[in-house]
């Protein structure tokens, strides 16, 4: 079973969100959110294989999108959670669009915030990269190497900050399985925007310079809503949290009408 943590709604309420971190991190890139959250929801943040000390690792299972999402799963039958919100940020994302198209009755409304969708050559040449001699590099090196190019510049400093401090427990055999997943990520990815999943929305950050301009025509092209938000880079519940936060409880009151760019 795969780490995690349920908090029970302070208000009764039997509605629950599920939270998906993104690669490097685990279930404490959503401290902003989760105390807010567990007034109005159960919130059942679930941390992916690797991620977390003590955490069933991603070498124990078959390197594959659904074998993750199986064990992601498992975790919500234990709660006995089907037809639900999931949040998913950066890698997490993935998880909840693949749901999406495989187990659907797990999936009622997603929120995704800064999705993976198809990338830029740049990532995708060091996700390729990785893969191969990914484990025969210095770790420290190579995880802030990635984190600059998904999250540069200084705005996005606190999310690299956290990022680097919860991928303590990757190694570096772990980090390169994980390169796998990103190639099958952005095969995926291909696929699910020519379906249409109007149950979705997209919330990114208007700097997001890795991912912006794919997820804006996924968003399209899979009829989601897409939400852009200024000032604000690739991990937008950690550099604008008041305002993400407030978009969220929005979004939770039954998908009421946003702007589209805040």
């Amino acid at each position: 079973m795969l780490n995690h943590t349920y908090i029970t709604a302070e208000n009764g309420n039997t509605e629950t969100i599920v939270l998906l971190h993104g690669f490097g991190g685990n279930s404490r890139i959503w401290k902003y959110q989760i105390p807010l959250l567990s007034n109005y929801y159960n919130v059942l943040a679930i941390d992916l294989p690797s991620h977390s000390e003590g955490n069933l690792k991603l070498s124990q299972l078959e390197v594959s999108l659904d074998a993750i999402s199986r064990k992601i799963l498992n975790v919500c039958d234990m709660y006995s959670i089907r037809h639900t919100t999931f949040m998913g940020v950066s890698l997490g994302t993935i998880f909840v669009k693949y749901i999406e198209a495989f187990y659907p009755d797990y999936v009622d409304f997603g929120i995704l915030v800064g999705a993976v969708a198809t990338v830029n050559i740049l990532l995708r040449g060091c996700v390729k990269l990785f893969s191969t001699i990914g484990d025969k590099l210095p770790f420290t090196m190579v995880y802030h190497i990635f984190s600059w190019i998904i999250m540069p510049g200084k705005r996005n400093e606190e999310s690299r900050s956290i990022f680097r401090k919860c991928a303590v427990a990757l190694n570096k055999k772990e980090f390169k399985l994980y390169m796998h997943i990103f190639n099958q990520a952005i095969c995926f990815s291909k696929l699910f925007e020519k379906e249409h999943h109007p149950e979705n929305t997209y919330i990114s950050g208007k700097l997001d310079t890795c991912f912006l301009r794919r997820t804006i025509l996924e968003a399209k092209r899979s009829c989601g809503r897409m939400i852009q938000m200024a000032s604000c880079g690739h991990v937008c519940n950690i550099v604008q949290k008041n305002r993400f936060n407030n978009l969220i409880l929005e979004l939770l009151e039954h998908n009421s009408s946003v702007p589209s760019t805040l």
